[in-house]
């Protein structure tokens, strides 16, 4: 029997009596059972969301890209759209607190720093993705989800949007601040060949993406072919080079509408598109508005 893939938004998972208003369709925080794992993860599923689980009691099997990962209390699961998950066991006591977070919220998050961060560790855990923490690092990340929970209850709060985003952004650092620390101290920088290449293509990456937006660039100056640099990001991250190249420069240009002066001309000159139609386009197909609606919109917030 072959088993039908789902793809769904955040929108359409029904884990909580948790009624969903219009924020909690871009970013969610709801504690899991068995219940719901039963009714909606017991077959394949992509969730249209950055993802993260942490066990609070039980246990369960976790699939994830058709590899099974035991999770037990303190261990914490952080998945990206790309990953195919389900679970196949689950323990009648089985809780876990989860955070759901779209891409178009994360895109309001992302400063290009942030997007390094998450670039740093989904390299790791594209390959991994669940990781045991420590009884205090698993206490600091319950308080974050739930300091993000609570804030997302406060809709009259003058600057909602702004602390949603602001607790989102602290999970994230404690994180990858977590993440970087394990890495470290798990591997002492023997990393295989393929992390190698993965690590020097995002140190190019952040020094040259406002000028250098092909391939075969970045590839060059690895001294591989653009074919290999291909196969292994896409292998060990799920994305493509290009992916990345055009995530800083999304990230970028929606830093420098938001908070420069600088004209659509001189963003599109900056970040060294051919011209300013060019660069209107590639923001229209990343935003679904130009340039110059993405800015007048975020003046009339």
């Amino acid at each position: 029997m072959i088993s039908i893939k789902q793809i769904k938004s955040i929108s359409e998972l029904q884990l909580s009596d948790t009624e969903l208003n219009k924020m909690r369709e871009k970013i969610n925080c709801v504690t899991i059972s068995y219940i719901d794992i039963r009714s909606q993860l017991s077959s394949p599923i992509h969730i249209n969301a950055t993802i993260a689980i942490l066990v609070l009691s039980g246990t369960a099997t976790l699939c994830v890209n058709y590899k099974e990962y035991h999770l037990t209390v303190n261990s914490i699961t952080v998945l990206s759209s790309s990953h195919l998950l389900l679970f196949s066991e689950c323990s009648s006591d089985f809780t876990a607190q989860s955070l759901f977070v779209s891409k178009e919220f994360m895109d309001e998050m992302d400063s290009t720093d942030m997007i390094y961060k998450r670039i740093k560790y989904g390299v790791r855990l594209y390959s991994t993705p669940v990781i045991q923490l420590q009884n205090n690092q698993s206490s600091l990340l319950s308080a974050r989800i739930a300091s993000i929970n609570s804030t997302i209850d406060n809709p009259d709060h003058l600057y909602y949007k702004e602390m949603i985003l602001n607790s989102l952004f602290a999970f994230y650092l404690d994180l990858s601040n977590i993440i970087d620390r394990t890495s470290d101290s798990n591997n002492d920088g023997n990393f295989t060949r393929y992390e190698n290449i993965i690590k020097s293509f995002i140190g190019l990456l952040i020094e040259n993406y406002r000028k250098e937006h092909k391939v075969d660039f970045y590839a060059s100056q690895l001294n591989i072919t653009t074919h290999y640099l291909t196969l292994v990001v896409k292998r060990i991250t799920g994305q493509s080079v290009s992916d990345f190249i055009f995530e800083m420069l999304y990230s970028e240009a929606r830093q420098l509408l938001t908070h420069s002066k600088l004209s659509i001309q001189e963003i599109a000159f900056t970040l060294s598109f051919s011209d300013q139609s060019s660069f209107s386009k590639f923001f229209k197909r990343k935003s679904g508005v130009s340039p110059v609606e993405f800015r007048k919109g975020d003046n009339l917030k």
